[in-house]
């Protein structure tokens, strides 16, 4: 028997003989396992735990414990097979950073491997592990985006062509739509997302979820779909089968145990953006061979100084080629051939025949022609999306009407006062209001009981009924009270004209009413009317209060100022920039219609004012500027003047006429390129080598290349000739 024969025997009698692994899950707040081993050289799962939950980092270890005891409880007990205590971990996203568990998270795993004296021999990253599951028995890269459905958070991972996007982590609420929006949102508003969802791990009721998502309204969101999407429900245990699948193909190869290699047919990926550096499979699923996880130290890295890309990156070059005419196959001859058959040949005697001849030349000044345009004509326009770094800076400008240099050191400018006058006239309506109308009038009686002679003046007040007073019109004598028959006495009286105080229907009077005369008692003196007192009457109208003058001067005023500025600005020269805030003006002619309280509907203001304003020159504010912002531009980057924003804000003006002004200026840097190195690095080149040059570049966000005229695949690149690239730098 050969040697080869014995061994291989050997080998199944030492296969026959299996291990069982463990594959343990921990996700947010939950614990899944399961028990598999290799037969005949595949993974296979014998066994799943019971789902265990768990609040804190406490209640972990027996949560774990259970889950495995549930687990190994199923399996079979034949004689001579040990118990699994090799396990794989499952880990949630945010356990792993750069390939490497997170430190606190590595001191909960070696604790549970120590109380539970199990030995780790690698772990996975679970959406991973459910990408290659689905890749395995799928048979092509899934395009998709899982959704993790914690009780707490959900977990979004974007999966195109079998890779993974990104992993977002979203904190749940009532609306799993708006929660799922949130973290696809994160990846760009401007991406096309896939138009299947995949849940899984849910903690409640997954169908109810799913109608959640179905009913969802997508178009009101902020993620896009090439249309509704579809949604799938992964089975329960999908996700730690897939731990175990994924991590027990390479553990099984680590341990040294022979496995059948998957059959995957070649699948064509689109070209990545950036190139990835290839990696062993076990090492990019967090296997070290031969090695404990829980008792290796992660390597110390050192970050290293920041280095500043002084040169644009270069496109590894292609070895030169010589020109290619395979292109020429394309061309139909056919049509060539008949169109010369139909041309007589002509033979000259002893000569051979001219027809050879003449398609080579055809053919020869067709090609020149064609590679002549394929090299000088074509011309490319570039536009490079690039990602700005904003800068904002406040500073103090001084304009100086009396100063003729400009100051750098005290960033004051020469200033010009540039002056215009301008009239115009403008109404409103009137808002007071008055009462006018006529006093009542009549004549009274003026009776004196006293033994004296009484004379009353102009404009003696006398008072009726609810203190209505009138006065007299003229000046009247009231003879003394005299003797009378059977022992009586006749008072002195006289009569005179009066007239109301106030205007009004209230003076009108009946006869027979009895007034009061000043200060005398009525004993003394009274005066009574004996025909009724009339002519009283009374209206409101409209006039002009003193808020009206102040509202139409400060319209007319306002409204001036603003075609001051627009004037001013068209007649300032054109290097000059004037300050709308250090407006000032003065009043050289105010006329109103009307006075105030004077009876009208309507007021009308014409109004002439001088307006002066402050201009300075824009290219040496530019040239402050620049230098003020000079100091803080970072290496990179340029500024740019018409990228940027400034406003002014007068804050006073000194007694010298200096005007002190707080600028804020907001500049978007633009990233700095050899444009010219750019151009003659890309001739020749094709679009998507281009692309891959622009990625390598910092802050470049996109490009877009447009090549005219439009070419066959093989022959459109960028043109041979530099000069013929247009390069343009668009700020987003």
């Amino acid at each position: 028997m050969e040697v080869k024969e014995i061994l291989k025997k050997i080998r199944q009698q030492e296969q026959e003989k299996k291990e069982y692994f463990f594959a343990l899950e921990l996700d947010e707040d939950l614990v899944k396992s399961a028990v598999w081993t290799v037969e005949e050289g595949v993974v296979k799962v014998l066994a799943i735990g019971e789902t265990q939950s768990w609040g804190d980092e406490k209640e972990i270890l027996e949560a774990v414990d259970t889950s495995l005891s549930s687990a190994a409880e199923k399996l079979p007990s034949p004689e001579g097979e040990a118990e699994p205590n090799k396990v794989i971990f499952g880990l949630a996203s945010d356990w792993v950073e750069e390939n490497k568990i997170v430190t606190s998270k590595l001191e909960i795993l070696k604790k549970i491997s120590k109380e539970l004296e199990i030995s780790p021999v690698g772990f996975v990253v679970i959406p991973e592990a459910i990408v290659h599951c689905l890749k395995t028995t799928e048979g092509i890269p899934p395009t998709a985006i899982l959704a993790g459905l914690g009780r707490k958070r959900l977990t979004v991972t974007l999966v195109k062509l079998g890779k993974i996007v990104g992993i977002e982590l979203v904190e749940r609420s009532d609306n799993l739509g708006g929660d799922l929006t949130e973290g696809l949102s994160r990846f760009g508003e401007e991406e096309i997302f896939p138009a299947r969802i995949l849940l899984y791990n849910s903690s409640e009721d997954p169908e109810e979820e799913k109608q959640q998502l179905i009913n969802y309204s997508w178009s009101q969101g902020r993620v896009n779909f090439l249309h509704l999407p579809k949604v799938e429900i992964l089975p329960t245990d999908f996700d730690i089968r897939s731990i175990a699948l994924a991590g027990g193909r390479e553990v099984a190869k680590a341990e040294g145990i022979q496995v059948v290699p998957l059959e995957e047919e070649p699948v064509v990926e689109k070209e990545e953006k950036k190139e990835v550096p290839e990696m062993p499979e076990a090492e990019m699923m967090g296997f070290l061979k031969g090695k404990d996880i829980t008792k290796e130290k992660p390597p110390e890295e050192k970050i290293p100084e920041p280095e500043i890309i002084e040169e644009t990156p270069k496109i590894k070059e292609k070895p030169p080629a010589r020109l290619d005419f395979s292109w020429l196959r394309q061309i139909n001859f056919g049509l060539i051939k008949n169109f010369l058959t139909m041309i007589p040949r002509i033979e000259f005697a002893g000569k051979t025949p001219l027809i050879g001849g003449l398609l080579a030349v055809i053919l020869f000044v067709f090609g020149g022609i064609f590679i002549a345009c394929w090299w000088y004509l074509p011309k490319a326009e570039i536009t490079l999306l690039v990602k700005p770094q904003i800068l904002e800076k406040d500073f103090t400008i001084r304009l100086d009407p009396k100063l003729e240099i400009v100051d750098k050191s005290n960033l004051t400018l020469p200033a010009k006062e540039v002056k215009t006058a301008l009239e115009e006239e403008k109404s409103r309506p009137t808002t007071g209001t008055k009462t006018v109308g006529d006093p009542a009038k009549g004549e009274v009686t003026i009776y004196n009981r006293t033994d004296r002679q009484k004379t009353f003046s102009v404009g003696t007040e006398i008072a009726g009924p609810n203190n209505l007073k009138f006065t007299f019109n003229d000046e009247v004598a009231v003879a003394s009270e005299s003797a009378g028959p059977d022992y009586t006495s006749i008072p002195g009286k006289a009569k005179v004209k009066v007239t109301a105080v106030a205007i009004g229907t209230e003076g009108n009077l009946a006869s027979g009413t009895e007034f009061s005369i000043g200060n005398f008692s009525r004993s003394d003196f009274i005066a009574k009317n004996e025909e009724a007192l009339g002519e009283g009457t009374s209206r409101e109208v409209q006039v002009v209060a003193k808020e009206d003058q102040e509202k139409l001067l400060a319209e007319l005023t306002e409204e001036l100022k603003t075609r001051a500025i627009d004037e001013l600005s068209k007649t300032t020269a054109s290097d000059q920039k004037i300050i709308a805030e250090s407006l000032t003006s003065g009043i050289i002619e105010k006329n109103f219609s009307f006075d105030v309280g004077q009876e009208t509907s309507e007021l009308k203001l014409n109004l002439k004012v001088e307006f002066v304003v402050l201009s300075f020159s824009e290219d040496e504010l530019k040239n402050i500027i620049e230098d003020e912002v000079g100091k803080t531009v970072p290496a990179g980057f340029e500024y740019k003047h018409e990228e940027s924003e400034t406003s002014f804000s007068l804050e006073k003006v000194t007694k010298e006429g200096v005007a002190i002004f707080s600028v804020h200026l907001k500049a978007n840097l633009v990233p700095k390129f050899d444009l010219e190195k750019m151009k003659k690095d890309l001739a020749g080149k094709y679009p998507d080598l281009a692309k891959q040059y622009f990625d390598n570049l910092p802050n470049i966000e996109g490009s877009e290349i447009k090549i005219r005229p439009s070419l066959p695949r093989r022959l459109a690149t960028l043109p041979k000739l530099a000069k013929n690239i247009k390069i343009e730098i668009k700020v987003q």
